[in-house]
């Protein structure tokens, strides 16, 4: 056997073991959140791999779609109407626009409500001798096996106007997590320079990309509360969450993106909601590949039709952000508010080379006040602590689509800390190394299984290490890796 046949068979061998393993984790998992929804492919008629590869992960259609208020691009601009294939039903006649404000404008909705369901699980395999199997007691946790069920609708009202919602059932009750209008084009029919999106939105816009943009974990920025290791009432997420507030954002000549927003400000259970204090602003700038919208020149057309997640293309991303975060100082029996300001800068990359991607960024923070004080006892009363934190949060993310079903990839995350509440003075840092492979039984079945190795040191007690995402047990001067779980999810939806 010559050489190239020897690969060939390698390769056709590698495809078999790999489809093997998918049926068998399916076999042992139930279906992490994610952005795509069936919803669309109801509506436009089209498969999930028109906007996807392994989703939620977008591909650069599929991001241009996003940016454009759920719209597919075109070169006629993007006109919901125009791309639509499901039956809808007139809310009024088209000559009511002459007559306004004299007759209502007019609208639609789909013929068929534009539901659907989506259902997320895992388990989680802590490895033996592990600071997670210690921490569980166990090897596989099994609790987590059907997490949530999400309820998706969303669709257009007309070629401007369209909207998202997103209700979910969880073991800790319902929830309202998503529910916005999107007021596209607001200059223009064909133009995207300014759309106003409005209501619980799905995530503060920081960089050109959608917030699940990553094959192996949940979001593509960490998910990391740098605000829950200075203080274990701290909840603050640096560009992640479901906020309510109104953000406008656009794409300048195809090629900048650019978006601000106003957000309601946070507080800790038990305390008062604060004014609405928390804003930012983003731009980012895309290089070769397709545009940002889809459109004009490098619109819509991608190189090579039967691998349409490929090109080559450099995207530069910046933002500034600055929130109000109503801490329990910690003082007292009840919680006691502590106002804590937060300011942050950061930035990122996404370079991509054909299949291979690239994703790195890094996210700075100062905080004011959020350490906890001294808790009052029968003698003394409680001391605030006045102190100011600062910290960040840097990940890297290497990923190859070997398939359009198949993406292996490795991602790292690093969290450091100015000072160490455990060790005044002292930094304190984790650094997760994460090895993935993300691929899907069918289009709207997937499975990742990712594995979770640890390095820490001067990890702050409070809380535990979880609001960074790891699960090192703070032993203050750990300084070897700890290989400490894999974890295996998977999603399907209808």
């Amino acid at each position: 056997m010559d050489f190239h046949s020897s690969m060939h068979s390698w390769r056709r061998l590698s495809i078999y073991a790999t489809t093997l393993a998918a049926g068998l984790l399916v076999t042992l998992v139930l279906p992490p959140k994610a952005a795509a929804i069936p919803s669309f492919a109801r509506k436009y008629e089209t498969a999930c791999t028109t906007c996807h590869t392994v989703y939620p992960m977008l591909n650069s259609f599929g991001e241009a779609f996003r940016r454009n208020g759920y719209r597919f691009p075109s070169q006629n601009g993007s006109r919901d109407s125009d791309a639509t294939l499901a039956a809808s039903i007139p809310m009024g006649q088209s000559e009511y626009i002459k007559q306004f404000p004299d007759a209502v404008w007019p609208d639609k909705i789909m013929k068929e409500v534009p539901l659907s369901v989506w259902v997320n699980g895992g388990v989680a395999v802590n490895l033996p001798k592990s600071d997670a199997a210690q921490a569980a007691g166990n090897t596989f946790t099994w609790n987590n096996i059907l997490s949530e069920m999400h309820l998706f609708g969303a669709g257009a009202f007309d070629d401007r106007v369209t909207y998202f919602t997103q209700i979910t059932l969880a073991n800790d009750g319902l929830d309202l997590e998503t529910a916005y209008l999107l007021w596209n084009d607001v200059f223009g029919q064909d133009r995207h320079e300014l759309n106003l999106w409005v209501g619980r939105l799905m995530a503060p816009s920081i960089t050109s990309f959608g917030g699940h943009s990553s094959y192996l974990s949940d979001t593509g920025t960490p998910a990391v509360s740098l605000s829950g290791l200075f203080n274990p009432n701290g909840t603050f997420v640096l560009g992640q969450g479901h906020a309510d507030g109104v953000e406008a954002n656009g794409v300048v000549a195809h090629r900048v993106g650019w978006s601000v927003g106003w957000l309601a400000s946070m507080p800790s259970a038990g305390l008062k909601v604060p004014n609405a204090e928390d804003l930012y602003a983003h731009v980012g700038v895309k290089l070769g590949g397709m545009s940002l919208d889809g459109e004009g020149p490098g619109g819509a057309m991608v190189a090579n039709a039967k691998r349409p997640w490929e090109e080559t293309a450099l995207t530069l991303d910046v933002f500034g952000y600055h929130g109000v975060n109503v801490l329990d100082n910690g003082t007292g029996s009840a919680p006691v508010a502590q106002r804590s300001a937060i300011d942050a800068v950061g930035g990122g990359l996404r370079l991509n080379v054909a299949s291979l991607i690239v994703n790195a960024g890094v996210q700075l923070e100062q905080h004011s006040h959020p350490y906890a004080g001294t808790a009052a006892t029968a003698t003394a009363p409680g001391m605030p602590d006045g102190r100011s934190g600062h910290g960040y949060t840097q990940f890297n993310e290497l990923d190859y689509v070997v398939f359009p079903w198949l993406v292996p990839g490795v991602r790292t995350e690093l969290t450091h800390l100015g000072e160490s509440s455990s060790q005044p003075g002292s930094a304190a840092q984790l650094l997760r190394v994460m090895p993935g492979i993300a691929f899907l039984v069918r289009q709207n079945i997937k499975v990742v299984v990712v594995g979770d190795l640890e390095l820490a040191k001067n990890l702050p007690p409070v809380g535990g290490w979880d609001a960074a995402g790891g699960v090192s047990v703070p032993t203050n001067t750990k300084s070897t890796f700890v290989a400490e779980q894999i974890n295996v999810n998977a999603a399907w939806a209808f």
